[in-house]
């Protein structure tokens, strides 16, 4: 088990070092291209970028906090509490591997009368709607993108995921059965199933709509924010860039935060035409700012932390 371990981890590095390589090679043979480009710094636009992801990372906190909430029945945490645990375990990221905040969630929630089946529901909804939502917006942008794919292909793959995420609400009951079964043989847990209102589920594709739409926005800004005022047109492929890689980043399970898999799929639905020096600056300028987002919160979450188990280990202990 252990050797296995190492070896994805090993796996993990190389697909991140070839990455990495491969677009630094196109660097090297597009750097006249980027240098025929005036980039200016823009501290203005490049704070409201930073504003956008953080605005994204919040709603993403308050979805999880509603669900946790919702489905509780009793036990009840405060927005405060939800940003020092998700966002202080969102950090566990660049690890390999997708379950390390899952644990620390569960490790700091036992106490606070939250069972680890609730935990496992109100990740896994949260992540499933986040991704389905997400990538509508992604290919719904992509549409009105000027860029060489098949239209028609595009929106075939908009209805699928709609009709999916259609029959992901009517059905929640028994797909949840079954993928509850499959999770925790994963994990080695039994985890007893948990009712969701259907009012939830339209909620959080509410607030996952809205926070695919602030993620997008914020690489637009970003453009503005490193010197490059793209035209109308290509805000949208700018914007679905953004959306579909980082999905396609996170769900590159072996690769710690899709580093390297998040700038490449980036790199590829912009690197026509005039897109040639953005789809190499783009990616990483983009980057940068989600990891200033993620120390930030991180930052904020260690001394949240600190109250919420001050608070937890006084309930817990009757005092």
């Amino acid at each position: 088990m252990a050797t296995k371990k190492i070896l994805i981890h090993i796996l993990s590095y190389l697909m991140v070092i070839v990455i990495f390589f491969l677009l630094f090679a196109e660097f090297k043979k597009n750097w006249a291209s980027i240098l025929s480009f005036d980039l200016k710094f823009d501290a203005y636009f490049t704070f409201l970028s930073f504003a956008a992801m953080l605005a994204t990372y919040l709603l993403t906190t308050y979805g999880w906090q509603v669900t946790l909430n919702t489905l509780s029945g009793g036990s009840k945490i405060s927005f405060a509490d939800s940003v020092a645990i998700v966002n202080t375990s969102n950090l566990t990221k660049y690890i390999p591997g997708k379950i390390w905040s899952y644990a620390l969630q569960t490790y700091w929630l036992a106490k606070a009368g939250f069972s680890n089946s609730l935990i496992v529901f109100a990740y896994i909804i949260n992540i499933l709607t986040l991704i389905i939502t997400f990538l509508i917006v992604g290919l719904c942008y992509l549409a009105f993108s000027p860029v060489e794919l098949p239209l028609t292909g595009i929106i075939a793959c908009i209805i699928v995921l709609c009709l999916f995420d259609i029959l992901f609400i009517i059905f929640y009951s028994k797909l949840f059965n079954a993928l509850m079964s499959i999770v925790g043989k994963i994990i080695k847990q039994d985890i007893e199933y948990c009712e969701a209102p259907t009012k939830l589920l339209l909620y959080l594709h509410l607030i996952h709509f809205i926070s695919a739409f602030s993620y997008g926005i914020g690489a637009y800004f970003m453009c503005l924010g490193i010197g490059f005022d793209i035209a109308n047109d290509s805000l949208y492929l700018v914007m679905s860039s953004m959306i579909i890689s980082d999905i396609i980043g996170f769900l590159a399970i072996i690769v710690p935060s899709g580093l390297g898999v998040r700038e490449g799929i980036m790199y590829l639905l912009l690197k026509g035409g005039a897109f040639r020096a953005l789809s190499l600056i783009l990616p990483i300028a983009t980057r940068v700012v989600i990891m200033f987002v993620d120390v930030f919160l991180g930052a904020i979450g260690f001394v949240l932390l600190k109250n919420y188990k001050a608070k937890r280990d006084l309930v817990h202990n009757g005092k």
